[in-house]
């Protein structure tokens, strides 16, 4: 059951079969339920060492597949382990059992029988023991040690089916037997099998007929729930069975792939790490890489038989002759044409037989850098979820280190994976597919449309910092959420610049407050373009949400509406706070553009500043370093915390607050005011902090709304000033 293989005419490598698929397309169901069968075979040649004339002794395996016992070719031991003779508690049966020391305990348990133990031995009695086949009388099979035969469960031996395990297979292989192949690939049984067996499904009727057959050799009988692997498409059981396929020999690659890796970067930045040892850890356990598949379609693996021999023909000659056949037929040739035409005329046709094997897809696109690239066909970036640790990060790099000795990628981007909102991988055939563009247009039946930008937010921001990406409307309506605040600070900012030029010289007129966010927006700004370099777009998420929330639209654009509605047009109080709204503008739009274009681009057709048709082709203002201010931070840290002590002392918009700090701080007094949303505030240098409040003896002004006015129901100084510049009459005003 090996088989030599010539890969690409480059190398050659040799394999034994584990599974028709591979383990990228097997998934494993936890809650699958297998028939649990404890059977005892009779000893033929009884091992000397045990004197029991007259009794038959028995060997006792337990196996969750009934079904490969026609199959079965030895019983393994272990001859570390100790094994014990049991007999049954009935005087009038003599038969005597052997299971191992370790598990004679839970043995009694799972049969619900109280054996009595008749002596201990060691695993060597066994070396040269045989015995009677469970299905075939006729035939005697030999124990063999194994290491795989242990005392973690069943009995310690082990029945062993080369056609149907990996352990059993290389068992099988060590000691030279001939493997007994008795399945069809549809998973029948063959004539081979015998007549009341052949054509029989395995693991339907095949469990139920096996366990028939074996009568009272069927010590005990139940069910098990266990993991099991099952075809990732079909959601169907598979069952492990030996064919010849072609394989590479990924002991010889994979440290050299692993050492590769060191010049890899890994991304996101915060989980590199994480994601290179995972790639590392499938790459140490990998098995051989089968990479033949028995469909009807895909890339065939182009190589003939003979016809008498099995002999395999595959070389340089056949190999020019297909390309040449590829250009002249396009790619079904292999499919398409007689065998005379796929043969160079040096190989009669008669002779050979042609191939029917596919290449796996995972072959096909794990060489794709070798077309997809130029020189030097490294890429800059692969990009693919949590899954591909077992599929095209992994495929890749084994054939590019076996070919040409070097990683296919200079860094990786691992995005989650998308689940449904409980949890559960998406698959076709259990309906729970989240389709695209039915989250972007809503589909029939009421299901919302987000919007393309609430997806594609939802993608940046909370599918690739997570394994498992979960797509639900409360995560969408999420999205959608955020990227509301983002279009109400932009809303805000646009709709308060309809009348600003701007110039540079306007951030000398800055305010307190103004440069307190415009140092958050230059801070904000460099972390923002960190994140996006290291693709660790859920950052700009956890960062800007609240920079918006808090510091700009709770602290800022509350404290400048009434420099925006109520100052003078042109006066620097009022251009500073447009100056600094056109900077947010500009900055939220930069970072956020790439992952919401339809937003930005729909707020930029608004902007009156705006420098050409489109966002993203236009000039664009940029945070300047000289906005950095971190005493600023700190002084609205002192300011915050003196808005917290006013509120919580039950202060409002006709509050006169006298606030006694530790330090020389100097404020703006209307800015601090209008921070604090207060009538007025006076500072006093002291050793202790303290906030003391009052009732103002001012009147709401009625333009303003500021507890300003000298007299009721009359504008405040400020407001009658503005007024009368405006050109209205003072009486009139007032009346």
């Amino acid at each position: 059951m090996k088989k030599v293989i010539f890969i690409g005419m480059l190398s050659q490598f040799i394999g034994v079969l584990l599974q028709a698929l591979a383990e990228a397309e097997l998934e494993y169901n936890e809650n699958h339920i297998s028939p649990s069968a404890y059977v005892r075979l009779e000893i033929k040649n009884i091992p000397q060492v045990l004197s029991l004339k007259g009794k038959k002794v028995f060997a006792i395996i337990w196996t969750t597949t009934p079904w490969t016992l026609p199959s079965n070719q030895a019983i393994c031991y272990n001859n570390t382990l100790t094994y014990c003779l049991i007999k049954k508690p009935d005087l009038d049966d003599k038969d005597v059992y052997i299971v191992a020391m370790d598990l004679f305990d839970s043995f009694c348990k799972e049969t619900n029988c109280d054996y009595q133990l008749l002596g201990v031995h060691s695993g060597e009695m066994l070396k040269d023991a045989t015995y009677i086949h469970p299905i075939y009388k006729q035939e005697i099979c030999p124990f063999l040690h194994s290491s795989h035969a242990t005392s973690t469960k069943g009995t310690g031996l082990v029945h062993t089916a080369p056609a149907h395990g990996p352990d059993d297979f290389l068992v099988g292989i060590k000691n030279k037997i001939i493997i007994r192949d008795l399945i069809t690939d549809e998973g029948l049984y063959k004539p081979e099998a015998g007549e009341i067996f052949a054509n029989k499904f395995v693991l339907t009727d095949g469990n139920e007929l096996v366990m028939q057959h074996l009568a009272e050799n069927l010590l005990h009988k139940s069910e098990i729930v266990h993991s099991c692997p099952y075809d990732w498409r079909t959601k169907k059981p598979v069952i492990i069975k030996a064919s010849k396929q072609w394989f590479i020999d990924t002991n010889r690659i994979k440290n050299r792939a692993i050492e590769l890796l060191e010049c890899v970067n890994f991304m996101p930045e915060d989980k590199g790490d994480v994601y290179k040892k995972a790639l590392v850890s499938q790459l140490q356990k990998r098995p051989y890489w089968c990479i033949s598949r028995q469909r009807k379609w895909g890339v065939p693996i182009p190589v003939f038989y003979g016809r008498e021999t099995g002999e395999i023909l595959i070389n340089r000659d056949t190999i020019e002759h297909f390309c040449a056949q590829l250009k002249e037929s396009g790619t079904d040739f292999w499919w398409k044409l007689p065998l005379e035409h796929l043969l160079p005329s040096k190989y009669p046709a008669k002779n050979y037989l042609k191939g029917e094997d596919i290449l796996d897809i995972w072959f096909d696109s794990g060489v794709s850098w070798s077309y997809a690239l130029k020189d030097p066909k490294i890429a800059d970036l692969y990009l693919e979820g949590v899954d591909q640790f077992n599929g095209w990060f992994q495929s890749s790099l084994i054939t590019s280190t076996a070919l040409r000795d070097k990683a296919p990628y200079k860094n990786i981007f691992v995005h989650g994976f998308a689940v449904d909102e409980k949890g559960v991988k998406m698959s076709k055939s259990l309906g729970n597919v989240v389709d695209p563009v039915e989250v972007a247009c809503g589909k029939k039946g009421g299901q919302k449309a987000y919007g393309v930008d609430a997806l594609r937010w939802w993608v940046a921001c909370h599918a690739n910092q997570v394994s498992l990406a979960s797509v639900s409307d409360n995560i969408l309506s999420q999205s959608k959420d955020e990227i509301q605040k983002i279009r109400s600070a932009l809303r805000f900012a646009i709709g308060a610049l309809t009348d600003y030029e701007y110039q540079e010289s306007d951030f000398q007129k800055t305010q307190f407050s103004d440069r307190y966010i415009l140092h958050e927006l230059y801070e904000f700004y460099h972390k923002a373009k960190s994140h996006i370099n290291s693709y660790n777009f859920h950052k700009i998420n956890t960062s800007l949400i609240p920079l918006l929330t808090n510091q700009v639209s709770a602290i800022y654009f509350t404290s400048i509406k009434d420099r925006l509605y109520c100052e003078p047009a042109n006066s620097d109080s009022r251009r500073s706070a447009q100056f600094t709204l056109l900077h947010l503008y500009y900055t939220v739009a930069s970072i956020v553009g790439g992952i919401l274009p339809h937003l930005i681009e729909e707020t930029y057709s608004y902007l009156p500043q705006k420098l050409g048709q489109s966002f993203f082709t236009s000039e664009k203002l940029k945070p300047q370093l000289e906005w950095q201010n971190f005493e600023i931070q700190k002084a609205m840290e002192i300011v915050l915390e003196v808005r917290k002590e006013v509120n919580k002392a039950g202060g409002s918009l006709n509050s006169e607050v006298v606030v006694g700090l530790n330090g020389n701080w100097k404020f703006d007094h209307q800015d601090l005011r209008h921070l604090l949303q207060v009538a007025n505030v006076e500072l006093r240098q002291t050793n202790k902090f303290y906030v003391e409040i009052s009732k103002s003896d001012k009147f709401s002004c009625p333009r303003c709304r500021l507890v300003q006015s000298l007299v009721e129901n009359g504008l405040c100084l400020r407001c009658q000033r503005v007024v009368e510049d405006l050109g209205f009459n003072k009486k009139a005003i007032a009346g």
